[in-house]
């Protein structure tokens, strides 16, 4: 039967159609080396990335989680200026601190970064007072963000990926949202590509000083009142 000339044929597209789709996860869903910055990695930061490479695809064969590993034009510092009135506004805080979840959380897309530093949260917690003391901000979105940042000052990251997608929403973002917590090898290796080795530190940052969360509990009690 004439069927049967072509059951070699199908049997080998079968198996291009198989490859091809293990080979689409793997490069599009899944981390992917040829995404990695190798200009601003140093050879150590490289091969440690490759070996996290590794540990992600064992533990995620089929890229599901859609984890990223390009660079995604990071900075080191929020950026806030605390010294332009014109300039002085909530937009800018929530920009700041949702670039900041983005070491801890996976999204299907992400467009910068900023490390999740004690100096980073003293600038956001003090762009807030500033608000709050300009009556720049709302007492609602006030209380709100002051919530956000002082679990972040405790080292409290376990609801960070629920909390970027409520700082994204205040943002009226339509893209973005979070697919969860990162691993602590997506963790380490969206730092290293993005931000260096010499951050990799944050992924177990200490809390901030137990007097600078005392004072902050002070500030808050005395708005709510």
């Amino acid at each position: 039967m004439k069927w049967r000339k072509w059951f070699p044929w199908m049997g080998l597209v079968l198996v291009v159609i198989v490859v091809a789709t293990y080979a689409f996860y793997q490069y599009w869903m899944g981390p992917n080396p040829a995404e990695l910055d190798r200009e601003q990695l140093t050879e150590e930061e490289y091969t440690r990335a490759l070996e996290l490479i590794d540990t992600i695809k064992e533990e995620d064969p089929f890229g599901r989680r859609q984890n990223v590993t390009r660079r995604i034009n990071p900075q080191e510092t929020t950026g806030l200026d605390f010294d332009d009135p014109k300039k002085l506004n909530k937009g800018n805080l929530v920009e700041a601190m949702h670039l900041m979840t983005h070491q801890k959380i996976l999204a299907t897309e992400k467009a910068g970064a900023i490390p999740m530093t004690h100096k980073n949260l003293k600038e956001v917690r003090e762009y807030l007072e500033l608000l709050h003391d300009q009556n720049k901000i709302k007492s609602d979105d006030y209380l709100q963000l002051a919530g956000i940042i002082e679990r972040w000052e405790k080292a409290m990251f376990d609801e960070i990926d629920k909390e970027q997608d409520v700082l994204l929403e205040e943002m009226y973002a339509a893209i973005g949202f979070s697919n969860g917590l990162s691993t602590r090898a997506e963790e380490e290796l969206f730092i290293l590509n993005n931000f260096g080795e010499e951050y990799v530190y944050t992924m177990d940052l200490e809390p901030m000083p137990e007097e600078e969360n005392e004072q902050q509990d002070d500030m808050i009690t005395e708005t709510e009142e």
